[in-house]
């Protein structure tokens, strides 16, 4: 098992239907590879983790990394794992919208998503990684 841990910006032109789209097609082709993972969008940033394969994860990540709908891409981490985090999600997806929602509901949202992933279970660093751009990305304004 192997995860990939990136972040990016949508190019303006990447609208809300767009991303709606894009998950609805990506959710599919994810299933079909075995691959997992969660996927936030806040204030026009997004953060992905993905597992699964490593060599289905670095195809993967190398489509991602040519999609022209988002720029200023970062690997945050990546590194092989005894197990999935997100193994009975194709791929967690929450829009925080624009600066919409406090912070006790985002951090009550994320809490949902953590009790319903192994990422608990597991002690691996990509975890606090992971987690750690979730808070940057939710409360930076």
């Amino acid at each position: 098992m192997y995860s990939l841990v990136y972040r990016s910006v949508a190019d303006e032109s990447f609208v809300l239907p767009d991303i709606y789209s894009m998950l609805s097609r990506a959710r599919n082709l994810n299933a079909e590879n075995g691959i997992t993972g969660c996927l936030l969008y806040h204030n026009s940033k997004f953060l992905q983790l993905i597992e699964g394969e490593e060599k289905k994860i670095r195809e993967l990540f190398q489509k991602i990394s040519n999609d022209q709908r988002h720029h200023q891409l970062e690997i945050i981490e990546q590194r092989a794992l005894n197990g999935r985090m997100f193994n009975d999600w194709n791929m967690a997806f929450h829009d925080y919208g624009q600066n919409g929602q406090s912070a006790f509901v985002k951090m009550g949202q994320i809490d949902s998503y953590l009790n319903a992933s192994n990422a608990f279970k597991q002690k691996n660093p990509l975890v606090l990684s992971f987690f750690s751009e979730v808070k940057d990305i939710l409360f930076s304004y």
